[in-house]
């Protein structure tokens, strides 16, 4: 026989399931569902691809090179420093990639909220075609990291993320953590360009 160190008609409730409020709490029994795990204001979680992502969701005019231009200070990529001659030589980048935030719960966001995502001038700067098409593509900052401004790249990932509330994985946390471990400013070194 157990002893409970109840009455046995207690006992025999609990043991139907009944009258669960005249036992003590156990852990098991008071633990709601655990709560998402979070970092920095953002919910980590594993990237999901709710629906299809289509880029045409997240298109943007090409005019916006202008504003960038003006936020940059002049025509170049903080990325590498280069200077450009020509609009032609650059590429309008997202820091936080299109696919990459449509993994992170853009998949499920109505189409405006897409379309302010990608037009967002705070997630938007220049670089190369090569390395914007070839080298960053949709790469998060687990995957890839620029030459320079790094303290910048990771501190505007975290701002986009928690601006469209977007979760963020494991490895991209850490990845910016070490980054940002590291950092004096997360400012953007102003352009050496004439």
């Amino acid at each position: 026989m157990i002893r409970l160190g109840i009455s046995p008609a207690v006992a025999l409730l609990v043991l139907l399931g009944g009258c669960s409020s005249l036992v003590a709490p156990s852990a098991t029994a008071t633990t709601s569902p655990s709560a998402p795990s979070t970092w920095r204001g953002l919910v980590i979680a594993e990237e999901d691809r709710c629906e299809p992502y289509d880029s045409s969701d997240y298109s943007y005019p090409q005019s916006l090179e202008d504003g960038i231009i003006r936020r940059l200070g002049g025509l170049y990529s903080p990325y590498t420093g280069e200077c450009f001659a020509s609009r032609t030589e650059t590429d309008i980048e997202h820091i936080v990639a299109r696919s990459e935030a449509h993994d992170s719960g853009l998949c499920s966001a109505n189409d405006a909220t897409r379309r302010r995502f990608s037009q967002d001038f705070e997630n938007l700067t220049l670089a190369s075609p090569s390395l914007n098409r070839y080298q960053k593509n949709d790469k998060d900052a687990a995957a890839w990291l620029p030459g320079r401004n790094a303290c910048w790249f990771v501190s505007t990932v975290i701002d986009i993320r928690r601006k469209y509330s977007l979760t963020i994985d494991h490895l991209e946390a850490d990845a910016i953590d070490r980054v940002l471990a590291a950092c004096v400013s997360t400012g953007l070194e102003p352009s050496s360009c004439g």
